[in-house]
């Protein structure tokens, strides 16, 4: 008797000891999450990359062809990133000098256009209110701006911090990466099959939504040049290359350029275009990619029907931000294993024989890679 109560004494100990442990863990890790999801993202996505280069060593000095693909990653992320400060942010500082010179020479006139002036005019709204206006919004931007330095410097010093962790991250997951899954595959108290299935759906899900970002980035970010170059807007390639970076959030993301584009495009007295812009970015460049790209590219390399990449990517968005677009998917790929890992080894009635309304409908997509 008095084994058995020491046996649960430790027991006991031992589960509050884990938890506590497993607590100070959390709190540990919680500053930090978002560079080690980052840097699991992209070790899971380059493996087998990394797999390769690994090959051609002879198996040898593993940390050498991690240290190459993630520094290639790395460096592919600094270009975009030195791309949208500088490139695309001295096209907008010309158009904000473009602007500001129409303005000290025609007034509100030469900034909105004759038309637009007009049609203010009509509505009672003069030149002189809406010179008023435009003073007090340069003022409140101005303002903000001054207010915000602050928060951009230390905006900057996290941004540098994540780059560093993420790829500290990235190389030590890659570099021990196999190892690391076994140890998961052994220690998780569940066959070990269960266990490396699961696995294996959060790794497919992860390079499905790579693979489904990048594809989308160079859709929306070809068709978004067409559509500026067919309604001649300024600099089209370095607005299509923005609206293809900004595409990594779906559905709103591309807006974030294209409608400031078209809606200026209509200020500044070419109406047509304008809204031709408009029309194009919002049926072209987004619902054709967002709505019927996606969710078949998605859904057939993920075993995961069309609602269900929706809900995953949206439904993810709106619950963790834009790390949602990778968290989302892989949520509902667990749920979906663990599901499929019930219905086939646990459910007392034995397997499901009806079809799995999960399951994405491959028909049109038999080839997808």
């Amino acid at each position: 008797m008095a084994v058995i109560e020491r046996t649960r004494l430790q027991r006991s100990t031992f589960l509050v000891l884990f938890a506590l442990a497993a607590y100070a863990f959390w709190r540990t890790l919680e500053p930090i999450w978002v560079p080690v999801l980052l840097g699991l993202v992209i070790a899971v996505g380059v493996h087998p990359i990394h797999e390769r280069l690994l090959l051609r060593f002879g198996g040898k000095h593993p940390g050498l062809p991690a240290a190459a693909v993630t520094a290639l990653v790395m460096v592919l992320a600094l270009a975009i990133t030195t791309f949208l400060v500088f490139v695309v942010g001295q096209r907008i500082l010309e158009f904000a000098r473009q602007l500001a010179a129409n303005y000290e020479k025609k007034g509100a006139a030469g900034l909105l256009g004759h038309d637009l002036s007009a049609l203010l005019s009509r509505f009672g709204v003069s030149p002189d209110e809406i010179n008023r206006r435009i003073a007090e919004l340069a003022r409140d931007i101005a303002a903000f701006l001054g207010r915000g330095a602050t928060s951009i410097v230390t905006g900057l010093f996290t941004a540098v911090f994540i780059f560093i962790f993420t790829a500290i991250t990235s190389y030590y997951l890659l570099r021990e990466g196999t190892g690391g899954t076994s140890w998961l595959v052994e220690m998780v108290p569940l066959p070990n099959g269960q266990v490396a299935e699961i696995v294996r759906d959060v790794r497919d899900v992860t390079r499905a939504m790579l693979f489904s970002t990048a594809v989308m980035s160079a859709y929306q970010g070809v068709t978004a040049w067409i559509g500026y170059w067919i309604f001649g807007v300024d600099s089209a390639l370095v607005w299509a290359a923005l609206t293809g970076v900004a595409s990594i959030l779906p559905a709103v993301g591309t807006a974030l350029v294209w409608v400031p584009v078209g809606i200026i495009t209509i200020i500044i007295g070419h109406p047509a275009q304008g809204i031709g812009i408009l029309l194009w970015s919002g049926l072209v460049v987004v619902f054709v990619a967002d709505y019927i790209l996606r969710p078949k590219l998605v859904g057939t390399r993920i075993r995961m029907s069309d609602l269900l990449v929706f809900i995953a990517i949206f439904g993810g968005i709106e619950a963790f931000g834009i790390l949602g677009i990778v968290l989302g998917p892989i949520a509902v790929a667990v749920l979906l294993s663990l599901l499929r890992i019930y219905q086939r080894d646990y459910r007392p009635e034995g397997p499901v024989h009806v079809p799995d309304p999960t399951q994405a409908d491959r028909s049109a997509f038999q080839n997808a890679p």
